[in-house]
């Protein structure tokens, strides 16, 4: 990972966008293909009612070989506690893949994909020990435009556009300000597709009544 593919966002909060991230394209493009071959059953859907058109992977038991070699390489290559100089040094990747995975926001058939501007769960919904530190997120598609780019938003008035490349790994510091998403319907015609690595750090066992477990969605933030 050469320091001259990476770009550095340092508004509204830490991220970072790194070019052709995994070595081999063709591996990608076996990646995006094994999409094909998940059944409609194994995916989780989510309907606009909740914030998003979306669908995700259960965890890594219904991934596909292929996709699941990038997930695998990226939680061994990609070390967010370096790449974010420090701002963590115990940030952990989960590979089990809960909740991250295969993600499809789909509108070749006119679905209306879109990913609503939300926080993540702050605690791991299957282990409430663990607190969400970052995200990461690999963009395998390769037929895409501007619709795909990523919004960040830190919930008050600072914002900015990570735009949305081929094999390019895209991160964040997740956080109470961290407000992210894809909020207007894509392209129809399209589906973004992405893989996705969360990564956590252990605090000891927390509330579920007391924390996030899950998204949490907002439709009033400004881009001017």
């Amino acid at each position: 990972m050469k320091g001259e593919n990476i770009t550095r966002i340092k508004e509204p909060y830490p991220a970072v966008a790194i070019d052709n991230f995994i070595p081999s394209p063709s591996l990608v493009r076996a990646a995006r293909e094994s999409f094909k071959s998940v059944k409609t059953e194994d995916w989780v859907k989510y309907s606009k009612e909740s914030g998003q058109t979306h669908l995700a992977s259960k965890d890594r038991l219904y991934i596909p070989s292929p996709a699941l070699m990038v997930l695998d390489y990226i939680a061994t290559h990609f070390d967010p506690n370096k790449v974010f100089c420090n701002l963590t040094n115990n940030a952990f990747p989960d590979t089990s893949y809960y909740a991250a995975g295969m993600m499809l926001t789909p509108n070749t058939n006119g679905e209306g994909g879109f990913l609503g501007m939300h926080l993540d769960a702050d605690i791991h919904g299957g282990n409430l020990c663990w607190k969400r530190e970052y995200s990461a997120v690999l963009c395998i598609s390769e037929e895409y435009d501007s619709s795909f780019d990523l919004l960040l938003h830190d919930g008050i008035n600072k914002h900015a556009r990570v735009p949305y490349r081929f094999n390019q790994l895209n991160s964040f510091k997740c956080s109470e300000n961290s407000w992210h998403g894809v909020p207007k319907v894509i392209t129809e015609g399209l589906d973004r597709l992405i893989l996705g690595v969360f990564y956590w750090s252990y605090v000891g066992k927390q509330d579920r009544l007391k924390v996030r477990d899950r998204s949490k969605f907002r439709d009033d933030l400004k881009f001017n």
